[in-house]
């Protein structure tokens, strides 16, 4: 009995107060204007001495090369040097400050924070399971593939075309989020979209209510979802919250 209230009474405060646990342990803001996505900058360099040094290399190379593919790639190529150093599934921003872990949505945040903040025009792609980064140039876009260091900058049409057409089709890709697929045989419908800042964060609390889940913390799991739902309302979220949710509810009724 007092493990079934102590469940509904918890729910209610993830219902009522989504960030009171999750937003705790994931250490991410929300973001809703351009002066916000600055401060999200700003806050990572408060918080990791190497995120200020790779800061302060690029302010200076954007005072030489300014919005040009040679940015694009040195933001790309020093974030790689100074920061990303092992893949790692469902990191987030600071395990990548800390420890050099991170994934394709943490990978993805910190190479988009620092193309906000530069002023660069890009677009953040969610696929089915993966997401990426274009940068739109003068006359050209920029493919960024975070999770590729050596050949993840890609600027040749043909590949570009090549890498594309792989994940619009979502034919052959590795499955980050594969406990969507709960049931043998069963697929999720092709996604293949683009979302904004906001959203991205969004997916990064889903990684870390996917993550919980999957250690056996239904609860956190469940917190965590309903953080990400008010960054994006996306209907894997929304359908991934209310399964939570639903088990919760019949753990409480035994």
């Amino acid at each position: 009995m007092l493990k079934s209230l102590l469940i509904m009474v918890l729910l209610l405060l993830a219902t009522v107060s989504p960030t009171v646990l999750a937003k705790n342990h994931a250490h991410l803001p929300i973001i809703e204007t351009s002066s916000e996505r600055t401060a999200l900058v700003m806050s990572w360099r408060l918080g990791s001495e190497q995120f200020s040094v790779l800061h302060e290399q690029l302010r200076k190379d954007f005072a030489k090369w300014g919005s040009s593919q040679r940015m694009v790639k040195n933001i790309f190529y020093r974030s790689h040097k100074q920061l990303f150093q092992e893949y790692r599934q469902y990191s987030l921003t600071q395990d990548t400050f800390i420890s050099g872990s991170y994934d394709c949505v943490s990978g993805s945040l910190i190479l988009a924070g620092l193309l906000d903040y530069f002023g660069f025009d890009y677009e953040v792609i969610e696929t089915t399971y993966h997401v990426f980064l274009k940068v739109a140039l003068a006359n050209e876009f920029i493919v960024l593939e975070v999770t590729d260091p050596e050949t993840g900058f890609i600027a040749d049409r043909g590949a570009q075309k090549a890498y594309l057409a792989k994940y619009s089709s979502g034919e052959g890709i590795l499955n980050q989020w594969n406990v969507l697929t709960r049931n043998e045989g069963e697929a999720i419908p092709t996604i293949y979209r683009s979302i904004d800042l906001e959203n991205l964060i969004g997916l990064q609390y889903f990684n870390q209510a996917i993550s919980h889940y999957n250690n056996k913390n239904e609860l956190l799991a469940y917190q965590y979802s309903v953080t990400a739902l008010k960054m994006y309302r996306s209907e894997r979220i929304l359908d991934f919250s209310d399964f939570l949710k639903q088990n919760l509810l019949l753990s409480a009724s035994r």
